[in-house]
């Protein structure tokens, strides 16, 4: 079964979700960015799976763990991610929440 995992990006921490062909969420975990817990987190996945991070302003250092975990990020622009998802507003609000 293919997977997919998304990052993502606030200020001070990260949701990464992972769904399953079927679209049914296998995981939506928020991860403080703190240097020790991001690594270790990260290094639960497989190698080399691809994840998509959206291009915030903080997306370099994530990125650059994410490659360091060997794993394969994917740099997506969040503005036309929205729109493609029909979402228009660009807020985050309940993405966490929801399916915590």
């Amino acid at each position: 079964m293919n997977y997919f995992t998304g990052c993502d990006a606030h200020k001070k921490y990260s949701v990464f979700t992972c769904i399953d062909e079927r679209c049914k969420i296998q995981l939506n975990q928020r991860v403080e960015h703190e240097k020790g817990g991001f690594r270790k987190f990260l290094q639960t996945f497989p190698s080399n799976m691809p994840i998509a991070v959206e291009s915030t302003g903080n997306w370099y250092w994530i990125i650059d763990e994410i490659e360091r975990a060997g794993l394969n990020p994917h740099l997506v622009h969040a503005a036309r991610a929205k729109v493609m998802m029909g979402q228009i507003n660009k807020t985050d609000h309940g993405t966490y929440e929801d399916h915590a």
